[in-house]
């Protein structure tokens, strides 16, 4: 007889605290084993017949965080242990807790103090600004996060002297995947010159109506780029748009052991905060999950 220890957290590595199923199958054999109950990070299966063989594959389904497998190698009279971060699952998301307007980056207070994004209107003709738009973001948790996200990214990344949030103006645009900011001709300039990105094509982004692409940069992370896709009203003048988003390329299933990611559609700003958390240099975006029957995570 066998033990398996399986120590579970969510992917900024806190406690995992969801209900989980947890089926062990033996490679060899029929044996079976399916547990189910919460799970705040650690739990310990004892006594696993080894009599069919030692190889068992394990499946983990939780209520709110997505499914994950692995193979494990057994030994007799002793206990294996198991560690691994589980990524959400965007779809068992009602909303999230971010940081308060007071709470952000005075950059990012700026983009939204200067924002002008005709989806936010203030219904006199005008824009929502500063804390009014950000409050108007807690109906769309997945622009709220989006935004997070790439706020705490370009904080992270750095050109010379300053990060590509340091460059950041008021916002134009934000979607689920992407935001359209104000920049200067600085920030195109020092992109073009620094060691943190290199060109890529930008068939990929369309303009805003009035402006014509320039360039497109991507940072080196092998997941989780950040992609500033430069555009410019007429042929002269200093009037610069960035399109920034963050790549998955894939990341969650490459950086978890999910059984599969069916997230379709635009990049999700979830599996986004995942990835970035995973990273080698750790980019934490400050918000945190609520699902439907517990609470944050």
């Amino acid at each position: 007889m066998a033990n398996l220890k399986i120590t579970l957290t969510d992917a900024a590595g806190a406690d995992l605290n969801d209900h989980v199923t947890i089926d062990l199958f033996s490679q060899q054999s029929s044996n079976h084993y399916q547990l189910n109950q919460f799970l705040r990070r650690e739990i310990v299966i004892k006594q696993i017949d080894l009599a069919g063989g030692p190889v068992y594959r394990v499946m983990v389904t939780p209520a709110n965080h997505q499914i994950i497998q692995f193979f494990t190698m057994l030994n007799e009279s002793s206990t294996v242990e198991y560690t691994a971060p589980v990524p959400v699952d965007p779809g068992k998301v009602v909303t999230i807790n971010g940081p308060s307007f007071g709470a952000l980056a005075s950059q990012a207070q700026g983009m939204m103090t200067d924002a002008q994004v005709p989806r936010f209107n203030d219904g006199v003709g005008g824009f929502l600004k500063g804390p009014g738009l950000y409050t108007a973001l807690d109906k769309y948790p997945l622009l709220k996060a989006c935004f997070l996200n790439i706020v705490a990214k370009s904080a992270a990344t750095f050109l010379q002297d300053k990060t590509c949030l340091d460059y950041y103006r008021g916002l134009l645009r934000i979607e689920q995947d992407r935001l359209f900011i104000r920049v200067s001709a600085a920030l195109v300039e020092e992109t073009a010159n620094s060691r943190s990105f290199h060109p890529v094509s930008d068939t990929a982004h369309e303009p805003l109506p009035g402006y014509q692409k320039v360039s497109s940069y991507k940072t080196f992370d092998q997941y989780g780029n950040l992609q500033l896709t430069f555009q410019r009203k007429g042929s002269t003048g200093d009037d610069y748009l960035a399109d920034v988003d963050i790549d998955d390329a894939q990341g969650v299933e490459h950086l978890f052991q999910v059984l599969r990611n069916s997230v379709a559609g635009p990049t999700n700003p979830y599996n986004i905060r995942e990835i970035l958390l995973q990273q080698e240099i750790r980019v934490d975006p400050h918000y945190e999950f609520v699902f439907a029957a517990a609470a944050a995570a």
